[in-house]
Order: C-alpha cells, then structure tokens, then sequence
C-alpha cells in the first residue's frame, strides 16, 4: 500500500468518528506482513474515555494477529493545520513500530507530510 492509499484509508476511517469536541480524525496502520488496519477518532461524555485513531488502528491489527506496524496514514480535514498527536499514542507508537517508522500525515489539503517516529516524539514532548 503507497503513501497515497495509505491517508485514502485513513480518510475513510475518518468518516467513521465519533467526535464531540474535535475534528472527526482517522488513521491506517500497515503491518510488517502487509495487512493494514484502520482506527478511527472516537470522543465520549467523558474525556477520559476518548479513544485515539492510531490506538485505535494498532489494537484492531494486534486482535488480527499482526505484531509490527512499519508504516501508518493519518487523516484529519483540520484546513492544514497538521495534529499534535497524544503523548499516550506515541508511547504506544514506540513499542509496536521500528525506529524506521513513518506517519504519513494529511490535513485535508491535499498534501502530505512524513513524519518519523523521532520528530512524532519530539512534538508530543515524550
């Protein structure tokens, strides 16, 4: 799966949100075996109970099997302000990802950025 079908995915996740406080946002994890899965943005009465798209995404692939994400798409029409992921999303990131990893990130303007691993870290302040 290119980069292109990856966020194409994760767009179509995205419409599957449930979002009370922030943009509806989804995600696709590609697996080391190339299966993908997908997670999407859901927010409930309680903020604690909000669940991200990536974790999301990466417990679907881990209840199909698949141990290792090698690359993901992320989706969310924020007008092109790119997301600050969670800082629990990116710890959970670092146990089931490569230090290779990549996320591919959209916001809807059609253009997409590559983030590492590293730099998804670096912005959450992990």
């Amino acid at each position: 799966m290119d980069d292109r079908n990856l966020v194409a995915v994760a767009e179509q996740a995205a419409a599957t949100s449930l979002g009370q406080r922030g943009p509806l946002a989804g995600c696709t994890a590609l697996a080391d075996d190339g299966r993908h899965y997908r997670g999407c943005r859901l927010e409930f009465d309680d903020p604690a109970d909000d669940l991200c798209p990536i974790v999301n995404a990466i417990a679907a692939s881990r209840v199909d099997g698949s141990r290792r994400i090698v690359r993901a798409g992320y989706y969310t029409p924020t007008s092109g302000q790119l997301p600050v992921f969670p800082a629990a999303s990116i710890r959970v990131l670092e146990q089931v990802t490569n230090p290779d990893f990549v996320m591919i990130v959209s916001a809807g303007s059609g253009q997409f950025v590559e983030k590492t691993l590293a730099e998804l870290r670096q912005e959450a302040s992990v």
